[in-house]
């Protein structure tokens, strides 16, 4: 666990978890269901949040969330979180999910609070990108950010 002096980096925040999609994972299409894969892409965003900071975490905002294509029984999907941004006791994680040929299925934003025992907010560790790709995301991220109104700290 880092502490809240400390700095980590974007890039070593990753985070995969593969699953396998199930008959009652499926709507009247007999689709994955969005808010199935919103459910795991948030479940993903945890994991990651919380090997981050070493705290519990809970989620305050989905900032956003876009589809980009359906997943079938059966499919195999991957979802990748990164802690991109973090405040005093808020981590913004970037989720993406794919599917076996890596076609991206959604991405989304997820907004936590790192919180004690008391569910109290809880001061973590900076986070800063060391790559150019963890740069961009980071600049991504910043920008959604400044644009939500009220936006966490």
């Amino acid at each position: 666990m880092l502490k809240a002096m400390q700095v980590a980096s974007v890039e070593t925040s990753l985070t995969t978890v593969e699953y396998a999609v199930q008959p009652d994972d499926l709507n009247g299409y007999k689709l994955l269901h969005g808010g199935r894969l919103l459910t795991l892409a948030d479940e993903t965003a945890y994991k990651a949040a919380r090997y981050f900071c070493g705290r519990d975490c809970l989620t305050v905002a989905v900032h956003h969330a876009s589809f980009h294509r359906p997943a079938e029984l059966g499919e195999t999907l991957r979802l990748q979180a990164m802690v991109a941004l973090t405040g005093i006791s808020s981590i913004w994680v970037a989720v993406e999910a794919f599917n076996i040929r890596t076609e991206k299925l959604m991405d989304a934003v997820f907004v936590f609070v790192a919180v004690d025992d008391k569910h109290r907010p809880v001061c973590i560790p900076r986070i800063e990108a060391t790559s150019p790709a963890g740069k961009a995301l980071q600049e991504k991220i910043q920008k959604l950010k400044t644009t939500r109104p009220g936006g966490h700290h």
